[in-house]
């Protein structure tokens, strides 16, 4: 509809191009004589036929078809100028800058009255970076419309283009004439005065703005940054204080004053500043976080400022109830001060309000894992593993939490999946490998738990956890002894003075029948705590009973027996005074 409603009006027009175009033709003395008018109205007709199909085509957006036909008419009479108009207005669209510029020329030579031509011929020459020759053509519309503000505008433009500011200035300067102070001009004439490195001036513009509109707050802070830039601080911040005042929303002003009576030393009204920028909304929620992140560092060192920064971060949640980023940031500066509770408590109210961000859950995981909240672990990683199905992290967390439940299955079958996932990251691929090691051990899939033992130790052939656990389930299934043996004893090279990794030395000599060195190093691992262990006491009995102190070993093992949980065996072994493995 929409189209057809343009090719009416081009209609119109054509009407009125067909009637320019007639005005050409001389009427005289042979207006009676048929052939020459039959001639002429065929040459009207032709010549309206191909004006109203080029601008048919100028509306379908078929350019290069309506270039033709306004050629044609120009080959049919070049004195009219609306083919030429039309073409100079196409060729600009197109960026045949030179070609427009040629057009729109000779359209204003023939209508020189036309504003409209005239202004065409000023943009194109504007486009095509001719720039003292658009101000020409400005300055001819400007003496037929001397109150044209627009026109002002441009001419000024067309100055500043070309780099002449002081002329662009006294344009400015005549319209102010005309239309006395204006906020967008006086700014203009500022702006050109600072690139002309002309302060004083600059200056002067803003206070002469400032005279007829006292409370104009752009100028106002525009005005304090110019003073600033001169070096006078104190005529920059009696603004500010003015600006607070007009302004108290405005969160900025307070964050410079803040840093003005910061770098005073007064530190006091600097937080107070501090305060009201945090308590404004019109303040970014962005800026009021990283000047929060600026306080990490010195929350475990300066009591002061931790209270500040909880402050701040209680203010950031009001002024921005419905953001996601208060709470975050509230939550790793509790995270920071080891507040984990409450720290993952604000991470679940991110989460409530966005369930996109990753790191928010691994966050609430590694709470949780710190805590041994195990059971938070497992609903938690399945919730974010619904979100972010390809994270190998929250597999992992999910195959840990399993693990401990006894759900072996369901954690080899997460860590399986997860393992797919670890691109670049040696470090979490030995723990998926180490916990896949574990959960295979615990259903007796003792080939696959030694292959990914194996596979961990590729990885890091240092890691006590590692060597301890596959050296112990080594010797509980007696074999590979030797090799249990040597990464045993690694591993209490690499962290002596270890009562857990010490037991497991000892067993191995145990199981290696070598009872006199299996004693001394369990004596050293119930003098590192594991005296309270009653598996540990029990071993210290075996050895001992191997040794032929029978009786020692009886009470050692009734020793176990107040412990707690040991061997099914040790009733058995105390009732009868002999070993039972």
């Amino acid at each position: 509809m929409m189209k057809k409603g343009i090719i009416i009006i081009l209609c119109l027009l054509n009407v009125q191009a067909f009637a320019q175009w007639k005005s050409y033709y001389p009427e005289g003395k042979n207006k009676n004589n048929k052939d020459v008018k039959q001639e002429i109205d065929k040459n009207i007709f032709m010549f309206n036929t191909h004006l109203f199909n080029a601008l048919k085509e100028k509306s379908l957006e078929n350019y290069e078809e309506a270039l033709e036909q306004f050629q044609k008419c120009i080959k049919m009479d070049d004195k009219q100028a609306v083919p030429f108009y039309e073409s100079a207005l196409i060729n600009k669209g197109l960026g045949n800058f030179d070609l427009a510029v040629e057009q729109a020329k000779i359209a204003t030579g023939l209508d020189g009255d036309n504003r409209w031509y005239q202004l065409i011929y000023a943009e194109v020459l504007f486009a095509n970076q001719n720039f003292k020759s658009a101000a020409i053509e400005y300055k001819k519309l400007l003496l037929k419309e001397p109150g044209n503000r627009e026109l002002y505008f441009l001419l000024s433009d067309m100055y500043i283009y070309d780099k002449d500011f002081l002329k662009a200035i006294e344009v400015y300067d005549d319209l102010e004439q005309i239309r006395g102070i204006d906020k967008m001009v006086s700014m203009q004439k500022h702006k050109l005065y600072m690139q002309l490195d002309k302060r004083k001036y600059a200056i002067k513009e803003l206070q002469n703005l400032l005279e007829k509109f006292p409370n104009e707050i752009e100028a106002l802070e525009i005005l304090s940054e110019v003073y600033l830039l001169n070096d006078e601080k104190e005529k920059a911040f009696d603004i500010f204080k003015q600006l607070a005042i007009i302004a108290p929303e405005n969160g900025r002003i307070h964050l410079t004053l803040a840093d003005y009576y910061r770098d005073k030393g007064d530190n006091m009204k600097s937080f107070e500043e501090l305060k009201l920028a945090f308590k404004s909304r019109k303040l970014g929620v962005d800026v009021k976080v990283s000047i929060l992140a600026s306080y990490f560092q010195l929350l475990a060192v300066n009591n002061i400022m931790k209270e500040q920064a909880y402050t701040l971060a209680k203010l950031l949640i009001e002024s921005h109830p419905n953001e996601v980023k208060p709470n975050a940031v509230y939550a790793d500066i509790l995270y920071a001060d080891n507040r984990f509770t409450e720290a993952k408590e604000q991470y679940l109210i991110v989460l409530e309000k966005d369930k996109t961000k990753s790191q928010v859950w691994n966050q609430v995981l590694f709470i949780q894992a710190e805590q041994n909240d195990f059971a938070g672990m497992l609903k938690t990683s399945e919730e974010a593993l619904t979100y972010f199905s390809t994270d190998p992290l929250f597999y992992y967390f999910n195959g840990v939490a399993n693990k401990w439940f006894k759900n072996y299955n369901e954690a080899i079958n997460s860590l399986n999946m997860g393992v797919e996932f670890v691109l670049d990251n040696k470090m979490l691929l030995l723990e998926f490998y180490s916990s896949l090691a574990d959960s295979y051990h615990a259903i007796k899939e003792h080939k696959l738990s030694d292959e990914y033992y194996d596979k961990s130790l590729v990885i890091d052939s240092n890691n006590v956890l590692v060597l301890n656990n596959y050296a112990y389930y080594l010797s509980l299934r007696k074999t590979n002894l030797e090799k249990a043996k040597k990464m045993s004893y690694r591993c209490n090279e690499l962290d002596k003075d270890n009562g857990t990794y010490q037991d497991t030395y000892a067993w191995i000599l145990y199981e290696l029948a070598d009872y006199e060195q299996a004693k001394i190093w369990m004596q050293k691992s119930l003098a590192n705590g594991s005296d309270m262990s009653a598996v540990v006491v029990e071993h210290y009995g075996d050895i001992l009973y191997q040794l032929g102190n029978v009786e020692d070993a009886i009470i050692e093992w009734k020793k176990a027996k107040k412990l707690g949980e040991a061997s099914k065996f040790l009733d058995k072994k105390i009732e009868d005074g002999k070993l039972y493995e």
